[in-house]
């Protein structure tokens, strides 16, 4: 076998070989040998090589002339057809054969047959082992072989299985109890439930919750008891006694609670989460001059309410044009819109106001709900106003009011508009 470079190094079974198949530079017998055409020497090719490198124009290493050599295919055959001893026969192998000879090579000799001959792991943990004690390496010393914890079962590398990232959290792993004077072992998933019954453990006094703050180890709890029964007696009885005041005052706490509360949800029946306003009446003047609609003032609903605006048509919009009396409400941008629920949702009254007394008033409501589009609902900023929402059949042209009723007089119409916003979140603004 050789060298990455230089000649074979094997000890060969009929002594030294003859000194025509010595490299002149590595003194070892020519692998691949080539003879030099000056003097007709021979070396090794890759000794050849090696010199080659170390100059520009290399000369023969013994007569110095330019250096030019051929292989010699007749001094190979020779040499490989040696017959030499395994390299491993210091240690024991008998194998004899030739260095490169098809079935009786030193290569194929060592590559499967040699059972003295160093062999890497084949679980790759980096030793290489005598082929014929690999088996037993791979089954009880290797590092990477797989066992099983002998503990919990778990099966790994013996690597991991045994080391302390494994053994600190086995659940099986026997643990010595940490209650002096306790000497069993118990698995570590275990722990937590013998420590609730082992004798050795330090707990407090059954009766620690009416005061006593004596600790002892568990079994020790009933001598204890028998030494201290008139002092549990004694804390009993005062616990007993605070616990009866305690309740007397519950009880009177719970009292005034129930009142509050009564109070209370009175209250919330009594507005009903709604926002209720004063009237507002407004005058629509010198109705004969108007051709089209009339918008009437921003008006507030209540003292930080909600801000409106009546729009009248005399002749009619949308489904009442031509036919009726047309009223419609449109939300405003107000001053206290930030502290008021949105979108707006409520009941606007609507009323056309009798001018001969303070009845047979013609009314309609307008219902602010969920089907309410959101653009007649949502908030709006300063200076703008919502789309309008409201009766475009509010009264019919062809009405003819009773002897008791007059809704117009000097050209004027009186409305009262009276608001209940229904409020979810705010029941207070009112």
């Amino acid at each position: 076998m050789a060298k990455p470079y230089g000649g074979y190094e094997f000890k060969f079974v009929d002594g030294d070989p003859p000194s025509r198949y010595i490299c002149a530079i590595c003194t070892l017998v020519s692998c691949d040998p080539q003879q030099v055409t000056c003097c007709y020497n021979t070396f090794c090719k890759t000794c050849l090589e090696q010199l080659g490198l170390s100059v520009k124009q290399p000369k023969c290493p013994l007569c110095q002339e330019e250096l030019s050599f051929f292989n010699d295919g007749k001094l190979n055959r020779e040499i490989t057809a040696l017959k030499i001893h395994c390299t491993n026969s210091e240690e024991g192998c008998e194998w004899q054969g030739t260095i490169n000879e098809t079935g009786t090579s030193i290569d194929t000799h060592l590559n499967s047959s040699c059972i003295y001959h160093l062999v890497p792991c084949t679980n790759e943990c980096g030793e290489k082992i005598r082929r014929s004690t690999l088996e037993t390496h791979l089954t009880d010393n290797c590092t990477q072989r797989i066992v099983n914890c002998q503990y919990c079962k778990r099966k790994g590398r013996y690597q991991l299985i045994t080391s302390s990232s494994h053994l600190d959290e086995c659940p099986d792993l026997p643990i010595q109890c940490s209650n002096e004077g306790c000497n069993e072992k118990i698995l570590r998933h275990s722990l937590a439930s013998h420590n609730e019954t082992c004798p050795k453990a330090i707990i407090p006094c059954e009766y620690n919750t009416v005061g006593c703050e004596k600790r002892m180890k568990r079994e020790e709890q009933e001598k204890h008891n028998e030494e201290s029964s008139l002092l549990h007696l004694q804390l009993t009885k005062e616990e007993l006694v605070l616990t009866e005041e305690q309740l007397q005052l519950t009880d009177q706490q719970l009292k005034e609670a129930t009142e509050t509360i009564e109070s209370l949800k009175a209250k919330v029946q009594e507005h009903e989460n709604l926002l209720t306003t004063s009237s507002q009446v407004l005058k629509f003047s010198q109705l004969s001059q108007w051709k089209e609609g009339w918008h009437s003032r921003g008006f507030y609903t209540s003292p930080g309410g909600y801000k409106m605006s009546l729009h009248v048509y005399p002749k009619g919009d949308g489904d009442g044009k031509g036919t009726h009396f047309s009223c419609f409400i449109s939300l405003l941008g107000g001053e206290y819109d930030d502290t008021l629920e949105w979108p707006f949702q409520g009941e606007v009254t609507v009323e056309l106001l009798n001018q001969l007394e303070d009845k047979n008033h013609w009314k309609k409501v307008v219902h602010y709900t969920e089907a309410t589009p959101d653009d007649c609902k949502q908030r709006v900023s300063k200076g703008e106003e919502s789309e309008e929402w409201g009766n475009p059949k509010f009264l019919s042209h062809a009405y003819r009011p009773t002897n008791n009723q007059r809704f117009i007089k000097n050209d004027s119409l009186y409305f009262r508009i009276s608001v209940k916003a229904t409020s979810k979140t705010k029941p207070w603004l009112h």
